[in-house]
């Protein structure tokens, strides 16, 4: 695609108190082309008596600056008499924002009410003082770090045309060599909650579409034994117990679990179904089968295996199709994930001693490599709108979440616990 800077695309000013729809948003900016100009975005302190409102414009600079698409203005350049003007149309003076080159503006106004914060956001292009977005939101005082990421990924709409990810929840395993739990905590690390606390290592959790089940590799009976938890039910609704290593989870649909199953000299990748408590064989032989995921069509698996005699990653038109050879640079290619837009699927490759983060068309042209840091990067997974890559990092011995742009920019490492963290994905 183009490299764009800002254009304009059937505008549809949208109502106070109400978002527009998606149908009729004002985009600005492309995020799908190699590279684009970021927007330079004005967030004053809101509008409000207590700590609550500093601490909501505060956060919401910091979720524009992680998704990669604002450059956020430092309060320095912003002069007293613009932060004190009001948050009406009426009341901002567009030609001075745009004269230290400010783009767009979003103004804030919070009032509490008991146990109850509500925060008006109103949000205008400052070239010609059209109102891209003007949305209330209300809460319990507890939860506005969640309504501010909301107003964050609203704003990435009222820009892109899609949703941000930062109400996002991420799942991820943290802990020793000898000791990992299976974690669920917002993208900002914040509303932290430990899934599993087995004293053990627990490995490749997978959460299903709905939020219903989480599938897991646990060592907590001396074994790698495959769990599906019934979050519903609040119970194991399913083990396989049997001999061998179940590892690499993805979910078909919302009731379909695919894994890998290695045992012996064989290798197999199964589909269980959880409602009938069935599986079926997908692909099955000598070696190593691991890895498997599916794309959102459901109509191609793609897997690793080292059946030409380093790891390498292949696809399967389902149910039958024959197999394909996807990479063919390097002697190890693993860890492959299809964008939910099925487009692009990611993948690691060791290149010069490192294990680096890449992606690929479906077909495996167009391969190319994002991450450049000799370091052992692994397990990249895409978030549900496609343009963020998840993905985990080894700096100074330790394992840490990362992410970036599908296009390799705006690279950053997320805070979640003190340990190592690896595996991560996005939850629904």
């Amino acid at each position: 695609m183009k490299k764009h800077s800002f254009f304009t695309a059937l505008v549809i000013i949208a109502v106070l108190l109400s978002a527009a729809p998606a149908s009729h948003a004002k985009v600005y900016l492309d995020v799908y082309g190699t590279t684009f100009k970021k927007i330079t975005i004005g967030v004053p302190n809101f509008k409000g008596t207590d700590r609550s409102a500093t601490d909501m414009s505060d956060l919401l600079n910091k979720d524009l600056d992680l998704s990669g698409f604002f450059i956020t203005a430092p309060a320095s350049l912003i002069d007293k008499e613009l932060l004190n003007e009001g948050v009406e149309k009426q009341e901002v003076k567009f030609a001075n924002w745009r004269s230290i080159g400010i783009d767009v503006v979003c103004k804030g106004r919070v009032q509490t009410t008991g146990n109850e914060v509500t925060l008006e956001a109103f949000v205008y292009d400052t070239l010609d003082g059209s109102m891209m977005l003007a949305k209330r939101y209300r809460a319990k005082q507890s939860e506005w770090r969640r309504m501010t990421h909301r107003l964050a990924d609203d704003i990435i709409f009222a820009v892109t045309g899609e949703k941000g990810i930062m109400s996002s929840r991420i799942l991820f395993t943290a802990g020793g060599r000898n000791l990992k739990e299976v974690y669920l905590a917002d993208f900002d690390g914040q509303n932290m909650s430990k899934l599993t606390s087995y004293r053990s290592i627990t490995l490749s959790p997978s959460m299903s579409p709905t939020g219903q089940y989480l599938a897991y590799t646990s060592y907590k009976e001396g074994r790698p034994n495959l769990y599906i938890t019934d979050f519903d039910k609040k119970n194991e609704m399913f083990v396989d117990r049997s001999e061998g290593m179940k590892i690499g989870m993805a979910w078909l649909n919302k009731s379909t679990l695919i894994y890998s199953h290695t045992s012996g000299r064989t290798s197999t990748i199964y589909a269980y179904d959880v409602g009938s408590r069935s599986k079926r064989v997908l692909v099955q032989r000598e070696g190593i089968l691991t890895s498997p995921t599916v794309s959102p069509d459901g109509s191609r698996l793609v897997f690793v295996s080292d059946m030409y005699g380093s790891p390498q990653v292949f696809s399967k038109a389902l149910p039958n199709g024959e197999i394909k050879r996807l990479t063919y640079h390097g002697n190890y290619n693993s860890a492959p994930s299809f964008s939910p837009k099925g487009d692009l699927i990611a993948f690691i490759a060791k290149i010069e001693g490192g294990f680096e983060v890449c992606t690929m068309t479906p077909d495996g042209a167009n391969q190319r490599v994002l991450t450049n840091d000799h370091t052992v990067n692994d397990s990249p997974q895409f978030s549900p709108c496609g343009r963020y890559i998840i993905y985990s990092s080894m700096k100074g011995g330790v394992n840490k979440i990362n992410v970036m742009l599908f296009n390799g920019e705006n690279k950053k490492t997320l805070q979640f616990t003190n340990s190592s963290e690896e595996q991560p994905k996005f939850a629904p």
